[in-house]
C-alpha cells in the first residue's frame, strides 16, 4: 500500500466514523421509545447498569455497522463510499424504529420466528397492512434515505473531521461496554433483579454470566444460588419421555364423531346474545359453556398446540422439530377416523404441518379468498362439500373436523355483511394505535368480525343437526387466544404481549354424547381437552398424566388453582388474585389481573407449576 493510499484510507475511515458516530445520536434518540417500558431501576447498581448499557450496548451495534463501511473503504473511493453508507444507515434506523413499534405492542423485538413469518406470510393471513401505512412507510424510508445521503457526502468530503476526538468517543463506548457486562455478572449471579430485569428491553443483548465461573473459584456460594432460584429457572432436558406409557385405547362398538372449533382472537367476553346470537340458540338447553376458560397461549401457535397436545409451552419447539404430532391425531388415525381439517389461513404458516398434522399425508390447501372473511366463507361451504361426500363414501364411519375460522383476527367483516355495534372502524390501523387512541371502533370492529362467523357457526351446527348427527358429534366450540383493546390504559394491543384475561380468557363451549348442558365457573384449561377427548370419544383408560398436564375437562368439580399459558419466549402461571411471567432468561416479575405490579414472593402455586412443565423431561 503506498502513502497516498494509505493517507485516503485514514480520511476514509475518519469520515466514515463520523457518521457512524452522529448516527449513534440517532439511534439513542429512538431507543427512547423503549423508555415507557423500563422498570426503571432505583439502586446504583441498576441506574449505573441502565447507563452504561444504554451507551455501550447501543454503541457496539453502531460500531459493527460501521466496520462494514471500514472495509467498503478499502475498495471505494469516497466520491462513492457515501451511497452504501447512506443506505446502511437509513436501513439501520428505519428497523429499529420498526422494532420499537414490535416492541410497544408485543413487547418483544424483531426475531427470527417473526421474520419468518412475515416472509411466509401469504395473502396478508397474518400481517395485513393498509394502503396508508406502506405510504407512511415508504416516506419515512425515503426521508431516512435524504438525510443520510446529504449526511454521509458533507462528511466523507470534509477534512475538519480530522480535528475531531473521535477514536476518544470509541473508547468511551467501549469501556461502557465493558462495564456493562461486568456489572450484569455480577448482578447475575447476585439475582439483583434491579439489573436483569432491564435484559429484554434492549434489541439483540446478550449479556455475560460467569455463575459457573464463579462457584468453581469460591467466589459465589452454591446454598444460596440455590435458594435465590426458588425453583424459578430451569434446565430443559435433552429430550422428552411424552407419553409415559403406550396408550390403552377401546372405542367401543359406537364411537362418537369428534369436532373442534377454533376462531382466532375470540375473547372470553364475546359471547352473548348480542354478538353470537345463533350460536346460543343452536346450543339453547343442550351445550356446556365454561366461564373462565384459559388458552394455553396468548398466541395463535402456542394456543392451538395447548389444545391438541395438553401439554404446557416449554416442550412446543422441540414437538415441532422433531415433527411430533398430537397424541389425539394420531389416535384419531388408529381408530380410522375420517379426517377433516379445514383452516381460513395456511396452518403451514405457523406450523401445524410439521407438528400437530404432521401424521396427516394431505392437508388441504387455505381458500384463495382475498379477505379472511371471504375465506371463512369458502372454508365453510368446503366443509359442507366435504361433509356431503363423506356421507356418500364412508356411512357408518366416525370423522373428525376441524375449522379454524380467522375472520376476527384480521378485522375482516364480510361484504354486506351485518355490523350491529357502532361506532365501527373500517380497518385496522395499527400505526393509529396508540396511549390516546380511542378502543371502541376498533373493539366493535373484532366484534362485528364474531358476529358475521357466528353465522357460519350456525350454518355448520343447522347441518348436522338435518342430517341426524348433531347428537352423536363431540363438539368443542373455542378461541386460540384473545385480543387487547387497550383494556387496561397502558397501550397493549393485539396478542402475544401478556397474560391477562383479554388475551389469554377465551370461550369454551362443549356438546356432545357423556356432555351435561349447563354452565362451569371454575378455572379451565386448552390443556384439559385432550385428556376429556381421549376418554370419552377415544376410550383411553391410561391415567391422564402419562399423556397430559391437564385433566378431563368434564371432571365434575373441576376448578384449577392455577393454568399455563406461554408466548413465544415467556411463560406465565395464573391464578385467581395474580399472573406469574417468567422469561427465557429466567427472570421473573408478578402482576395482578389488569397487570398492575405486585409487589409480593414468589407463589407456591409457581413451584407446583415448575414441577408440572417438567412431568414429560426424559431423566
Amino acid at each position: 500500500m503506498t502513502p497516498t493510499f494509505l493517507a485516503g484510507y485514514r480520511r476514509r475511515l475518519r469520515g466514515t466514523l463520523a457518521f457512524a458516530l452522529i448516527n449513534l445520536v440517532a439511534v439513542w434518540l429512538i431507543a427512547l421509545r423503549y423508555a415507557p417500558f423500563l422498570a426503571v431501576p432505583h439502586d446504583p447498581m441498576g441506574i449505573a447498569y441502565l447507563i452504561v448499557t444504554w451507551v455501550g450496548h447501543f454503541g457496539l451495534l453502531v460500531l459493527l455497522a460501521w466496520l462494514v463501511l471500514a472495509v467498503l473503504g478499502l475498495v471505494l473511493p469516497r466520491r462513492v463510499l457515501w451511497l452504501p453508507a447512506a443506505v446502511l444507515a437509513a436501513a439501520g434506523l428505519a428497523l429499529m424504529l420498526v422494532d420499537t413499534v414490535v416492541f410497544a405492542q408485543y413487547r418483544f423485538h424483531i426475531n427470527h420466528f417473526m421474520v419468518s413469518l412475515f416472509l411466509d406470510d401469504k395473502n396478508g393471513e397474518i400481517f395485513s397492512f393498509t394502503g396508508s401505512t406502506w405510504l407512511i412507510v415508504a416516506g419515512v424510508v425515503t426521508g431516512l434515505l435524504l438525510v443520510e445521503s446529504w449526511l454521509a457526502r458533507r462528511l466523507l468530503r470534509a477534512d475538519g473531521v480530522r480535528r475531531l476526538p473521535l477514536w476518544r468517543g470509541v473508547g468511551v463506548l467501549v469501556v461502557a461496554l465493558l462495564a456493562s457486562h461486568a456489572i450484569h455478572i455480577v448482578a447475575d449471579a447476585r439475582y439483583q433483579r434491579s439489573v436483569t430485569q432491564q435484559v429484554n428491553i434492549f434489541p439483540l443483548l446478550f449479556p455475560a454470566t460467569a455463575k459457573g465461573f464463579m462457584k468453581a473459584h469460591g467466589w459465589l456460594d452454591p446454598r444460596a444460588m440455590r435458594a435465590a432460584r426458588a425453583d424459578i429457572v430451569h434446565d430443559a432436558p435433552d429430550d422428552i419421555a411424552w407419553p409415559k406409557a403406550p396408550l390403552q385405547c377401546d372405542p367401543g362398538t359406537s364411537p362418537p364423531n369428534v369436532m373442534v372449533i377454533l376462531v382466532d382472537t375470540w375473547r372470553h367476553d364475546e359471547v352473548g346474545p348480542e354478538i353470537t346470537p345463533r350460536l346460543l340458540s343452536e346450543l339453547e338447553g343442550e351445550g356446556r359453556r365454561y366461564r373462565h376458560h384459559f388458552s394455553g397461549g396468548n398466541s395463535t401457535r402456542t394456543g392451538v398446540m395447548s389444545l391438541f397436545y395438553g401439554l404446557t409451552g416449554n416442550y412446543y419447539h422441540r414437538l415441532e422439530n422433531s415433527q411430533t404430532p398430537s397424541l389425539l391425531i394420531e389416535q384419531l388415525q388408529a381408530q380410522d377416523y375420517r379426517l377433516g381439517i379445514f383452516a381460513s389461513a395456511s396452518l403451514d404458516s405457523v406450523g401445524f404441518d410439521r407438528s400437530i398434522f404432521a401424521s396427516v399425508p394431505e392437508l388441504p390447501s387455505a381458500p384463495s379468498g382475498v379477505t379472511p372473511a371471504e375465506r371463512d366463507r369458502q372454508m365453510t361451504r368446503h366443509w359442507l362439500d366435504w361433509q356431503a361426500l363423506r356421507r356418500e363414501d364412508d356411512v357408518g364411519r366416525p370423522w373428525f373436523g376441524m375449522l379454524f375460522y380467522d375472520a376476527p383476527h384480521g378485522y375482516s367483516v364480510p361484504e354486506g355483511g351485518e355490523t350491529p355495534f357502532t361506532p365501527s372502524a373500517a380497518n385496522m390501523d395499527y400505526l393509529a394505535l396508540g396511549p390516546n387512541t380511542d378502543p371502541a371502533p376498533y373493539f366493535n370492529l373484532h366484534r362485528n368480525a364474531v358476529y358475521n362467523v357466528d353465522r357460519r357457526i350456525a350454518r355448520v351446527i343447522e347441518d348436522l343437526k338435518r342430517h341426524g348427527e348433531w347428537d352423536d358429534t363431540l363438539l368443542v366450540i373455542t378461541g386460540d387466544h384473545g385480543e387487547s383493546f387497550d383494556d387496561f390504559g397502558d397501550n397493549y394491543w393485539g396478542h402475544n404481549s401478556h397474560f391477562a384475561p383479554p388475551q389469554t380468557q377465551v370461550p369454551m363451549l362443549l356438546h356432545g354424547p357423556g356432555v351435561e348442558p349447563g354452565e362451569v365457573e371454575g378455572m379451565t384449561s386448552h390443556l384439559d381437552v385432550v385428556p376429556m377427548l381421549m376418554r370419552h370419544a377415544l376410550g383411553c383408560r391410561n391415567p391422564v398424566d402419562d399423556y397430559s398436564q391437564g385433566r378431563d375437562l368434564l371432571d365434575p368439580g373441576l376448578d384449577h388453582d392455577w393454568v399455563t399459558a406461554s408466548s413465544y419466549l415467556d411463560t406465565a402461571i395464573i391464578e385467581d388474585d395474580r399472573i406469574t411471567v417468567i422469561d427465557g432468561a429466567g427472570d421473573w416479575k408478578v402482576v395482578d389481573r389488569r397487570l398492575e405490579p405486585l409487589e409480593e414472593q414468589v407463589s407456591p402455586a409457581v413451584q407446583a407449576a415448575m414441577r408440572t412443565m417438567r412431568r414429560f423431561y426424559a431423566r
